[in-house]
């Protein structure tokens, strides 16, 4: 190979190591934040939004109603960590094939620095509901927000027809 040649191909390879050094470098990073940010959310989970729903849970359980919690995790990819709170309403006429009298809130760990809120409501109530109440970073968990979105939930649910 003549030695203009080589030369060139000598400053094309180091341009392109050098660029896929930066961007195994961005990428170990990004894995660092999401792995951080799991485990944040697992103690958010743990210390915050457990005992928010256990509270609202216990509340509702002495009028009649019925809960229950479940958590996911995905410890090997550190992804698709979750909690539900399944809410099984008292005195409503109920099916073994459909979740006709089931509410359903869960916060969710999503993409790699925040937390998703789903809920579903029965749709024999007003028209029911299934979909996003917001995404919010770990921090922004609060008590507080915890009740306030699962009573934005149940609003829906026990508030007469208009």
């Amino acid at each position: 190979m003549k030695k203009e040649n080589e030369s060139q191909l000598e400053s094309i390879m180091q341009k392109f190591e050098q660029k896929l050094a930066k961007s195994k470098d961005v990428h170990e990073q990004r894995q660092s934040e999401e792995d951080a940010f799991y485990v944040e959310f697992r103690r958010v989970r743990a210390n915050v939004i457990r005992p928010a729903m256990e509270d609202v849970g216990n509340q509702l359980k002495a009028r009649g109603h019925n809960f229950e919690i479940s958590e996911l995790d995905d410890e090997r990819r550190k992804r698709d960590a979750k909690i539900t709170m399944s809410i099984t309403l008292g005195g409503v006429p109920s099916s073994a094939y459909t979740p006709e009298n089931t509410v359903l809130v869960s916060f969710a760990h999503t993409g790699h620095t925040s937390v998703s809120i789903q809920a579903s409501t029965p749709s024999q109530h007003r028209s029911g509901f299934a979909g996003p109440r917001g995404n919010y970073a770990a921090s922004e968990i609060t008590t507080d927000l915890v009740e306030k979105k699962i009573l934005e939930v149940l609003e829906e649910v026990f508030s007469p027809r208009r």
